[in-house]
């Protein structure tokens, strides 16, 4: 009966009540926000950071090398030789090492060439076809599939560069041979193939440039020149080009004959090796590429914690390249983004206390309007107690019903979010629904606050005085 003439009271003057309600729910949405993305990205950021210790890559901004090569967000900065890499990929304190390789795209969507190992890390297997098995073919993840509408056999071309627009390599085509779960993660982004396929194209390309830089020497009259100095060098110099692929001159006699006078170690610098073990990757073609074949990053996981003491400081003092530590760059990043959460939580606080004021000023002046029908009750017999309740309950019909607006509004705008903001950012707002500890706390100190503000009319209507009142009607 209370709650009825609550709610009836409430109806009585539903601007006030309405107003009332929409600052509740908008407070309680920015709190909850906040508190569901919080969770999200804490979430997504230690799942994608799983099983990686230590990213190596070039010199540059630790923070962009981890967001480049772990998360997929940034752009690389730069570069490094497989060679140099090898060195640390191969220590004794390093469980793994997975290359990767970055630079071209397909609608937006990042290339990234790698090993079985990256799979390997996350656990997946393709949810239909197998995994790469060679150049040119690749693995695309759940979200690539759908959008840029690729099934098991299609054919396509990447784009140079992370955008969508730039120059499509016609001339090499991928073959889709498998297609990912769905993980929530950045891997349903991407579209993973194995390394040699990054070398083939880039390499390329710049044998195709070379070759057009050489006809454009030509068309300015260079030609003549080239062919004459082409002639003296082979007459200068006959023992170089006399060799052949055998290591023997023209007339039979080994070219160690005339003396070679290349430093030790000459020949391994700058030949490809053939071992399967200098270019990882699950069919090892590195026989074909150069010692100078470039990397973008490896992601490294140690065996012990000895490794993450001595690696990253090595690395950072004693080579041209960077070793970035994941966990210490994201709580670098948390605690700079930390400061917006802040303001907006505070607004969020501010929102709510404005609700509970505007409250405590409906129902004193609700009081004051109805102290002749609360004189009446009591003299019908309604006690004291009934009256503080009657004014306690108006304020938690619309405190609960607020909070209950509020958790709506707030999964709303964390669709809203997934799907216009956070998609390109590898955000997955999963478990939109799920209430934590957390929420239950917040609702808590909201209803809290709207109880607080309706205990001094409450008060004023338990120490309601009858035969004043009603002298006065």
């Amino acid at each position: 009966m209370i709650c009825r003439i609550a709610f009836k009271n409430l109806l009585h003057k539903p601007l006030y009540a309405g107003l009332c309600w929409l600052l509740l729910a908008c407070s309680t949405a920015v709190l909850l926000l906040l508190v569901a993305l919080n969770r999200q990205a804490k979430e997504q950021l230690e799942k994608q950071i799983a099983g990686v210790d230590m990213v190596l890559g070039a010199k540059g901004s630790p923070l962009q090398l981890i967001l480049s090569s772990v998360y997929n967000l940034d752009a690389p900065t730069g570069n490094i030789y497989l060679r140099d890499a090898q060195r640390f990929m191969q220590h004794p304190l390093v469980e793994y090492a997975i290359p990767v390789s970055l630079g071209d795209s397909y609608r937006g969507y990042r290339i990234i060439g790698t090993t079985h190992a990256y799979l390997d890390k996350y656990k997946l297997k393709p949810a239909a076809g197998t995994v790469f098995n060679k150049s040119m073919e690749v693995v695309i993840g759940a979200t690539v599939a759908k959008r840029a509408g690729l099934a098991l056999g299609d054919s396509f071309a990447g784009t140079h560069g992370l955008g969508e627009k730039g120059h499509v390599h016609d001339e090499h085509q991928y073959v889709v041979k498998g297609i990912l779960p769905a993980t929530g993660l950045s891997l349903d982004q991407l579209i993973l193939t194995p390394l040699e396929s990054v070398w083939a194209i880039h390499a390329t390309n710049v044998q195709v440039r070379e070759e057009e830089d050489g006809h454009d020497h030509d068309e300015h009259g260079h030609a003549e020149n080239t062919e004459n100095e082409r002639d003296e060098h082979h007459a200068a110099q006959p023992h170089d080009h006399a060799r052949s692929e055998t290591g023997t001159d023209p007339h039979g006699e080994h070219s160690h004959e005339h003396g070679d006078h290349r430093p030790e170690g000459a020949h391994h610098q700058h030949a490809p090796s053939g071992k399967a073990s200098d270019t990882p990757g699950p069919r090892n073609n590195s026989a074909q590429f150069s010692p100078n074949t470039q990397i973008t990053a490896v992601l490294m996981k140690f065996k012990n914690p000895l490794a993450q003491l001595q690696l990253p400081r090595m690395i950072n003092e004693n080579t041209n390249m960077q070793a970035a530590v994941p966990a210490i760059e994201i709580n670098r990043l948390q605690s700079l983004l930390g400061s917006g959460t802040e303001v907006l939580r505070i607004l969020g606080w501010l929102l709510a206390a404005l609700a509970a004021c505007s409250i405590f000023v409906m129902l004193v002046q609700g009081t004051h309007e109805r102290r002749y029908e609360l004189a009446l009750l009591r003299s019908m017999g309604c006690g004291r107690s009934k009256l503080l309740a009657l004014v306690v309950a108006e304020a938690a019909i619309l405190g609960i019903s607020g909070i209950l607006g509020g958790f709506l509004l707030s999964r709303l705008a964390g669709w809203f979010l997934q799907q216009q903001v956070f998609t390109r950012y590898h955000l997955n707002f999963s478990g939109a629904w799920k209430v934590t500890q957390a929420d239950m706390l917040t609702a808590g100190a909201i209803l809290a606050a709207c109880l607080l503000a309706a205990s001094f009319p409450a008060i004023r209507a338990f120490r309601l005085n009858i035969s004043k009142t009603l002298a006065n009607a």
